[in-house]
Protein backbone atom coordinates (compact mmCIF):
# COMPACT_ATOMS: atom_id res chain seq x y z
CA UNK A 1 0.00 0.00 0.00
CA UNK A 2 1.48 3.74 -1.23
CA UNK A 3 0.09 6.91 -1.57
CA UNK A 4 -1.16 7.84 -5.07
CA UNK A 5 -3.19 10.20 -6.47
CA UNK A 6 -6.87 10.42 -7.73
CA UNK A 7 -7.29 10.91 -11.35
CA UNK A 8 -10.48 12.92 -10.59
CA UNK A 9 -9.56 15.04 -7.94
CA UNK A 10 -6.20 15.16 -7.54
CA UNK A 11 -5.99 14.58 -3.65
CA UNK A 12 -3.41 12.08 -2.72
CA UNK A 13 -4.79 8.38 -2.01
CA UNK A 14 -4.27 4.72 -1.01
CA UNK A 15 -2.73 3.41 -4.07
CA UNK A 16 -4.99 0.41 -3.36
CA UNK A 17 -8.40 2.27 -2.70
CA UNK A 18 -11.53 1.37 -4.86
CA UNK A 19 -12.94 4.68 -4.18
CA UNK A 20 -11.82 8.18 -3.44
CA UNK A 21 -12.08 9.30 0.16
CA UNK A 22 -12.18 12.91 -1.13
CA UNK A 23 -14.57 13.12 -3.91
CA UNK A 24 -15.91 9.79 -4.14
CA UNK A 25 -15.53 8.98 -7.46
CA UNK A 26 -15.28 4.78 -8.37
CA UNK A 27 -11.46 3.81 -9.16
CA UNK A 28 -12.04 0.66 -10.76
CA UNK A 29 -10.31 0.17 -14.07
CA UNK A 30 -13.15 1.34 -16.91
CA UNK A 31 -13.71 4.62 -14.72
CA UNK A 32 -10.47 5.58 -14.76
CA UNK A 33 -9.63 5.18 -18.32
CA UNK A 34 -12.88 7.46 -18.95
CA UNK A 35 -11.73 10.08 -16.62
CA UNK A 36 -7.97 9.93 -18.59
CA UNK A 37 -9.87 10.16 -22.08
CA UNK A 38 -11.79 12.80 -21.10
CA UNK A 39 -8.54 14.67 -19.77
CA UNK A 40 -6.95 14.18 -23.45
CA UNK A 41 -9.95 15.47 -24.87
CA UNK A 42 -10.29 18.65 -22.62
CA UNK A 43 -6.99 19.44 -23.32
CA UNK A 44 -6.88 19.02 -26.61
CA UNK A 45 -9.52 22.06 -26.63
CA UNK A 46 -7.66 24.53 -25.10
CA UNK A 47 -6.39 27.29 -27.43
CA UNK A 48 -2.44 26.51 -27.33
CA UNK A 49 -0.54 29.28 -25.28
CA UNK A 50 1.52 32.13 -27.09
CA UNK A 51 5.01 31.93 -27.52
CA UNK A 52 7.06 33.70 -24.49
CA UNK A 53 8.71 37.06 -26.27
CA UNK A 54 12.26 36.71 -27.26
CA UNK A 55 14.71 37.17 -24.36
CA UNK A 56 16.01 40.08 -26.33
CA UNK A 57 12.60 42.13 -26.47
CA UNK A 58 11.79 41.42 -22.79
CA UNK A 59 15.91 42.75 -22.15
CA UNK A 60 14.91 45.58 -24.29
CA UNK A 61 11.54 46.94 -22.91
CA UNK A 62 13.29 46.65 -19.25
CA UNK A 63 15.89 48.87 -20.40
CA UNK A 64 13.43 50.91 -21.96
CA UNK A 65 11.07 51.29 -18.24
CA UNK A 66 14.42 51.84 -16.20
CA UNK A 67 15.36 54.63 -18.67
CA UNK A 68 11.73 56.24 -18.41
CA UNK A 69 12.24 55.88 -14.35
CA UNK A 70 15.62 56.97 -13.94
CA UNK A 71 14.97 60.11 -16.43
CA UNK A 72 11.27 60.86 -16.08
CA UNK A 73 10.86 64.68 -14.96
CA UNK A 74 14.54 65.83 -14.94
CA UNK A 75 14.19 67.98 -18.28
CA UNK A 76 11.31 69.67 -16.55
CA UNK A 77 12.76 69.85 -12.79
CA UNK A 78 14.48 73.41 -12.12
CA UNK A 79 17.76 73.71 -10.81
CA UNK A 80 17.53 74.01 -7.06
CA UNK A 81 19.69 76.95 -6.76
CA UNK A 82 20.10 79.83 -9.18
CA UNK A 83 21.97 82.95 -8.18
CA UNK A 84 20.16 84.77 -10.51
CA UNK A 85 16.67 83.97 -9.09
CA UNK A 86 18.00 85.57 -5.72
CA UNK A 87 17.64 89.51 -5.57
CA UNK A 88 16.28 91.44 -2.41
CA UNK A 89 13.24 91.98 -3.91
CA UNK A 90 12.14 88.31 -4.69
CA UNK A 91 14.02 86.62 -1.47
CA UNK A 92 12.22 86.35 2.24
CA UNK A 93 14.13 86.07 5.25
CA UNK A 94 13.46 82.79 6.69
CA UNK A 95 12.99 82.34 10.13
CA UNK A 96 15.25 79.61 11.92
CA UNK A 97 18.11 79.25 13.69
CA UNK A 98 21.32 77.04 12.97
CA UNK A 99 23.78 74.98 15.26
CA UNK A 100 27.00 73.58 15.19
CA UNK A 101 27.59 71.44 17.57
CA UNK A 102 31.29 70.73 16.20
CA UNK A 103 30.25 67.46 13.95
CA UNK A 104 26.66 68.56 12.95
CA UNK A 105 24.27 71.23 12.15
CA UNK A 106 21.16 71.18 13.43
CA UNK A 107 18.75 73.85 11.30
CA UNK A 108 14.98 74.94 12.93
CA UNK A 109 12.80 75.72 10.39
CA UNK A 110 10.59 78.36 12.86
CA UNK A 111 8.09 79.07 9.59
CA UNK A 112 4.81 77.83 9.18
CA UNK A 113 5.29 76.72 6.05
CA UNK A 114 7.49 74.03 4.38
CA UNK A 115 10.94 74.77 2.75
CA UNK A 116 11.15 72.94 -0.30
CA UNK A 117 14.14 72.51 -2.94
CA UNK A 118 16.59 73.87 -0.45
CA UNK A 119 20.17 74.70 -0.20
CA UNK A 120 22.40 74.57 2.77
CA UNK A 121 25.82 76.21 2.21
CA UNK A 122 29.43 76.45 4.43
CA UNK A 123 31.09 79.19 4.11
CA UNK A 124 34.53 77.55 5.88
CA UNK A 125 36.86 80.20 8.06
CA UNK A 126 39.48 79.68 4.66
CA UNK A 127 37.05 81.42 2.65
CA UNK A 128 38.26 78.61 -0.09
CA UNK A 129 35.79 77.07 -1.76
CA UNK A 130 31.82 76.79 -0.61
CA UNK A 131 30.26 73.56 0.60
CA UNK A 132 26.93 73.16 -0.35
CA UNK A 133 23.79 70.56 0.47
CA UNK A 134 20.96 69.82 -1.47
CA UNK A 135 17.36 68.87 0.41
CA UNK A 136 14.43 68.17 -1.29
CA UNK A 137 12.25 69.48 2.22
CA UNK A 138 12.41 70.75 5.63
CA UNK A 139 8.66 70.49 7.21
CA UNK A 140 7.76 73.99 9.21
CA UNK A 141 8.19 73.63 12.91
CA UNK A 142 10.54 71.09 12.70
CA UNK A 143 14.30 70.60 13.24
CA UNK A 144 17.06 68.86 10.13
CA UNK A 145 20.09 67.63 11.84
CA UNK A 146 22.76 66.90 9.01
CA UNK A 147 26.42 65.81 9.61
CA UNK A 148 29.15 68.68 8.67
CA UNK A 149 30.77 65.60 6.40
CA UNK A 150 27.94 65.53 3.98
CA UNK A 151 28.74 68.97 3.16
CA UNK A 152 30.72 68.82 -0.57
CA UNK A 153 32.40 71.14 -2.96
CA UNK A 154 31.48 71.54 -6.73
CA UNK A 155 34.87 69.18 -6.46
CA UNK A 156 33.31 66.64 -4.52
CA UNK A 157 35.54 67.38 -1.20
CA UNK A 158 33.43 66.98 2.06
CA UNK A 159 34.19 69.35 4.71
CA UNK A 160 36.07 68.69 7.38
CA UNK A 161 35.05 69.28 10.42
CA UNK A 162 38.45 68.29 12.50
CA UNK A 163 40.50 70.98 9.73
CA UNK A 164 37.81 73.04 9.10
CA UNK A 165 35.43 75.83 10.85
CA UNK A 166 32.81 77.24 9.17
CA UNK A 167 32.67 80.99 8.99
CA UNK A 168 29.39 81.78 7.58
CA UNK A 169 26.12 79.43 7.15
CA UNK A 170 23.57 80.01 3.63
CA UNK A 171 20.28 78.54 3.26
CA UNK A 172 18.33 79.08 -0.07
CA UNK A 173 14.93 77.63 -0.59
CA UNK A 174 11.23 78.14 -2.58
CA UNK A 175 8.20 78.72 -0.23
CA UNK A 176 4.70 78.19 -0.86
CA UNK A 177 4.15 81.84 -2.33
CA UNK A 178 6.87 81.30 -4.71
CA UNK A 179 8.91 83.66 -3.36
CA UNK A 180 12.21 82.71 -2.53
CA UNK A 181 13.29 81.82 0.77
CA UNK A 182 16.91 82.90 2.32
CA UNK A 183 18.63 82.81 5.24
CA UNK A 184 22.49 84.10 6.15
CA UNK A 185 24.26 83.96 9.26
CA UNK A 186 28.13 83.80 10.89
CA UNK A 187 29.87 82.63 13.89
CA UNK A 188 32.92 84.44 15.24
Amino acid sequence: MGPGKCPFCGQQIDAEATKCFFCGAELDEESVEKRVEELIVEDSKKPALKSKSPPVLQLAVIIVLICIALFSGTSKRKPIFNKARFSRESTVRLNTKVVFTGAKFIISNDDTFDWTNVELQIIPETDESNFSLEVFKIPAGEKYSVNAAEFVTKDGSNFNPNKMKPKRFRIWCDTPTRVNGSYFAGWN
